[in-house]
C-alpha cells in the first residue's frame, strides 16, 4: 500500500535512529540499537483506482536492530527490521496477518594510506509500490525482492600509479503481480582503471567499464554495455577545478535471438567554482543509450549555505535524438525559522520509458515546534508525469503532529489526502495513522 505526505511519520522516526548510529559511533566502539513501532492507519481507496476501491485498516508492528562499529581504519555498519502486519481490507476477506517489510543493510569500509576497500550487501522484500514514487506504480499488486552485493578496491593511493577494481551484483524478483511490464531481472558490473597520480594538482583515469542485464520477459531481453573512458581531475587555480572524461560506449541488445548494436560517444566536461559563499559550477555531458539514442545535456548551478539557508539550484537544457529538446532544473531551498523549518523543492527532467516523459515536481513543506515536547509539519506537492500515451497529475497533503511522551517514547499521528487525475479519470484517497515507536541502544 502507498503511503503520502506525513504518513511515513512514524517509521522515520525508528530509521532515523538507526541511520544516526553511524554519527554516534564516531566516538568509537560498537553501538547496538533496537526499534520497535506500533502503527495503525486507516485508509480509502489508497491505490487511487478509479472507480474508488474500499477501506483499509492496518496495523503494523516494526521490530529493527542497528549495529555500528568505529574503530581508526574501518567502520561497519548493519542494520535489519521487519514487520508483523494485520490488514483488514480490499486485497481479500477478513483480517489478513503476515510478516514482512523485510530489510537487511549491510556496508564496511577500511582505509589506510594507500588502500581504500568498500563492501555492500542489502536485501529488501516488500510490496512492489512501496518501492519508488513513480506515478505509473501506484496500483501495482504483488511483492517485490531486491538483492544486491557490491564491493570495490582502490590500491596504490600514495603512489604514481595505482588501480582500482569494482564489481556488483542485484537481483529483483516479483511475486503474485498483475502488470505484465513487472519481470524479474539480474545485472552484473564490473570495472577497472588505472589511477595516474601525475601532481598535487591532476590526476588521471583510464578505465573499462562492463555490465549485463538480464530481463525475464517474452523476449528473454539481454544487454551488454561497454564502456572504455579516460579521465582528467586538474585544478586550474586555487578556485576552479576541471573535471573531464571522454569515453566510448558499446550497447548490444538481444532479444528473441536477435541482436541490435548501438555505439557513441560517452563523455562530460565539468567546472566547479569556489565562491565566498558556496560553489558554482557549470557541467555538459553527452550519453548514448540502447533504447533512447544519444541525448546532450548542459547544466549550469549554484550551491550555496548560510546560517540561516541552504540554497541548491540547477538551470540546463537536455536535447535527445527521440525526445527533441527540453529545458530541465532543480531548486532546493531549506530556510531555518526561529522555532522550526521551512523547504521548497521546484524540479523537472526529462526521462525514456519507451517513450520519452516528462515529469515536473512542486513541494513545500513545514515544521515548527510548539514546546519542547510537540511539534506540528504540513506537506504539500503537485506531481506531473507527461508522456505521449498519458498524462498523470497528482496533488499530497500531510498534516502531522509529534510528541515526546517520555524519554524514549514518542507519539506520531497525522492526516493525509492525495487527488490524482489520469487516463482512468479522477481519484481521492484520504488517510489516518497514528503510531507510537520507542528505540533502545547501548554499548557493550
Amino acid at each position: 500500500m502507498r503511503r503520502s505526505g506525513l504518513a511515513f511519520g512514524g517509521f522515520c522516526a525508528v530509521s532515523a535512529a538507526l541511520s544516526s548510529s553511524a554519527a554516534l559511533a564516531q566516538d568509537g566502539g560498537v553501538r547496538i540499537v533496537f526499534g520497535l513501532e506500533n502503527r495503525l492507519e486507516i485508509s480509502r481507496n489508497d491505490r487511487l483506482a478509479v472507480p474508488a476501491g474500499g477501506t483499509n485498516i492496518r496495523d503494523e508492528t516494526r521490530l529493527s536492530l542497528g549495529l555500528s562499529s568505529s574503530r581508526e581504519i574501518d567502520q561497519l555498519e548493519f542494520s535489519a527490521s521487519g514487520a508483523l502486519i494485520a490488514e483488514n481490507g480490499t486485497d481479500g476477506p477478513g483480517t489478513q496477518f503476515t510478516f514482512g517489510r523485510e530489510a537487511i543493510d549491510l556496508t564496511y569500509h577500511r582505509e589506510i594510506p594507500a588502500a581504500v576497500f568498500d563492501f555492500g550487501a542489502s536485501y529488501r522484500n516488500d510490496d512492489v509500490d512501496e518501492f519508488d514514487d513513480d506515478l505509473t506504480g501506484i496500483d501495482e499488486t504483488g511483492t517485490r525482492t531486491d538483492t544486491g552485493l557490491s564491493t570495490r578496491l582502490e590500491t596504490g593511493r600514495t603512489s604514481s600509479v595505482g588501480f582500482a577494481l569494482g564489481a556488483s551484483y542485484r537481483s529483483t524478483d516479483y511475486q503474485d503481480t498483475t502488470d505484465p511490464d513487472l519481470n524479474d531481472s539480474t545485472e552484473v558490473t564490473a570495472d577497472v582503471a588505472m589511477i595516474l597520480h601525475a601532481s598535487e594538482v591532476a590526476t588521471g583515469r583510464v578505465g573499462l567499464r562492463f555490465s549485463r542485464l538480464d530481463e525475464d520477459d517474452l523476449a528473454t531481453t539481454r544487454t551488454d554495455t561497454r564502456t572504455a573512458y579516460a579521465a582528467l581531475d586538474y585544478s586550474l587555480s586555487e578556485r576552479l577545478d576541471l573535471a573531464a572524461e571522454i569515453g566510448y560506449v558499446e550497447s548490444e541488445v538481444e532479444e528473441l535471438g536477435v541482436i541490435d548494436r548501438t555505439t557513441g560517444p560517452d563523455l562530460s566536461l565539468g567546472l566547479t567554482y569556489d565562491m565566498p559563499v558556496g560553489t558554482a559550477l557549470a557541467l555538459f555531458r553527452i550519453t548514448t543509450d540502447a533504447d533512447e539514442g544519444q541525448r546532450e545535456t548542459f547544466e549550469i548551478g549554484r550551491d550555496l549555505e548560510t546560517p540561516a539557508a541552504t540554497i541548491s539550484a540547477r538551470l540546463g537544457v537536455t536535447h535527445a535524438d527521440v525526445g527533441g529538446t527540453d529545458l530541465i532544473g532543480r531548486l532546493q531551498i531549506g530556510y531555518a525559522l526561529p522555532d522550526g523549518a521551512l523547504g521548497l523543492t521546484l524540479e523537472r527532467g526529462t526521462s525514456y520509458d519507451d517513450e520519452p516523459v516528462t515529469t515536473s515536481r512542486a513541494a513545500i513543506n513545514w515544521s515548527k515546534s510548539v514546546n519542547e515536547l510537540s511539534s506540528i509539519s504540513l506537506d504539500l506537492s503537485y506531481e506531473l508525469r507527461d508522456a505521449a500515451s498519458e498524462r498523470i497529475e497528482q496533488v499530497s497533503f500531510g498534516a502531522g503532529y509529534q510528541h515526546k511522551l517520555t524519554a524514549d517514547w514518542a507519539l506520531d499521528t497525522g492526516v493525509g489526502y492525495r487527488i490524482r487525475n489520469d487516463g482512468d479519470g479522477h481519484a481521492e484517497s484520504p488517510t489516518l495513522f497514528v503510531s507510537i515507536s520507542r528505540s533502545f541502544d547501548f554499548r557493550p
